[in-house]
């Protein structure tokens, strides 16, 4: 396999698991999150160090999360990951981002039948 379809491959699992996220969100927080829009981009706009670079920004004003992809999948990872442990990886980033929208704890945004 080529790397460009490589990355294609990446960005398309990336892109499904933030938005089939972002559904379930919106399907268990349907009064908080109705207005809630997202957008994915590769990597945000910074002259930080690596150690610093944020990956997912939230806009209150336009009730928005912007999720960077690029600093979620290469710089946040020390080993590989099957599939799986890539999706919870992934989804970690949303619940942050809304939970920071929110003013909640990612924690608190797992609905009751999900919780052990």
């Amino acid at each position: 396999m080529n790397s460009h379809l490589h990355v294609a491959a990446s960005a398309g699992f990336f892109e499904a698991v933030v938005a089939q996220t972002v559904d379930f969100l919106k399907l268990s927080w349907p009064e908080d999150l109705a207005a809630l829009s997202f957008r994915i981009l590769d990597s945000p706009v910074s002259n930080q160090d690596v150690a610093s670079v944020p990956r997912y920004s939230v806009n209150r004003k336009l009730f928005q999360i912007t999720i960077f992809r690029i600093p979620i999948e290469r710089l946040t990872h020390h080993r590989r990951t099957d599939r799986l442990d890539e999706r919870f990886h992934i989804e970690q980033f949303v619940f942050q981002a809304v939970a920071e929208l929110l003013d909640k704890d990612p924690g608190d945004l797992i609905p009751e039948n999900f919780r052990r």
